[in-house]
C-alpha cells in the first residue's frame, strides 16, 4: 500500500532516479538543487513510498514564491520571498513502473493542503513535455496575464516547449 510522507534528504538520490525517468526533454537537476529546496520549504515537499519496499514511487516538490517570478531550473541558492502570493508546483513525477496507480492524486491533495496553510491565493507551475491536459484536469490554465510577461516567458524558455499555469485557489478571488 503506498503511503505520502514528508521528503526526507536520504530520499535525494531516489528522487533523481524517478527524474530521470521522468524529464527526458530538460537536462536533470542536480542534487544540490533538491537539497536547497527541501532546506527552504521542507514543508512543501511530499513523497509516495511503498511501505515494506525499496525506493519511491513519486514525489512533488513545491515553494511559496511571487506568482511573477517563477524559480530557476536547477538552482541551488533559492532563497523565499518575503511575501508570497503562489504555491510554484516546481515538479511532480511518477516512477514509470508504479503508473496507473493514480498516486498524482495524493501529492496534488498534499500542495493543495500546504498552500492551504500557507494561506497562498494562487497556484503556479510550469507545464513541460505536453503536460498541460494533465494540469488542466487540475483546475490549472494558461490564461493568466502574468503568464506573457517577458520576464516570465524568458525564465521558462529553458524549459523548451513548456507554459507557465496557474490557479486560483478557494476561498481566495
Amino acid at each position: 500500500m503506498p503511503v505520502l510522507r514528508s521528503a526526507l534528504l536520504t530520499d535525494i538520490p531516489e528522487i533523481l532516479r524517478i527524474q530521470a525517468l521522468c524529464y527526458t526533454s530538460i537536462e536533470p537537476e542536480r542534487a544540490s538543487a533538491y537539497t536547497n529546496k527541501l532546506a527552504i520549504a521542507p514543508d512543501c515537499a511530499f513523497v509516495v513510498e511503498e511501505k515494506n519496499a525499496a525506493g519511491l514511487l513519486a514525489y512533488v516538490f513545491a515553494l511559496p514564491i511571487q506568482l511573477a517570478k517563477p524559480p530557476a531550473l536547477d538552482a541551488d541558492d533559492l532563497t523565499l520571498p518575503a511575501t508570497a502570493d503562489s504555491l510554484y508546483l516546481h515538479d511532480l513525477a511518477i516512477d514509470p513502473a508504479a503508473r496507473g496507480l493514480k498516486l498524482s492524486q495524493p501529492l496534488m491533495q498534499a500542495f493543495f493542503h500546504a498552500a492551504q496553510q500557507r494561506q497562498l491565493a494562487q497556484a503556479s507551475l510550469i507545464a513541460i513535455q505536453g503536460s498541460q491536459p494533465f494540469w488542466q484536469r487540475y483546475g490549472f490554465h494558461s490564461e493568466h496575464p502574468v503568464s506573457q510577461q517577458a520576464e516570465v516567458r524568458e525564465k521558462i524558455r529553458v524549459y523548451g516547449d513548456a507554459l507557465y499555469m496557474t490557479r486560483q485557489l478557494a476561498g481566495h478571488r
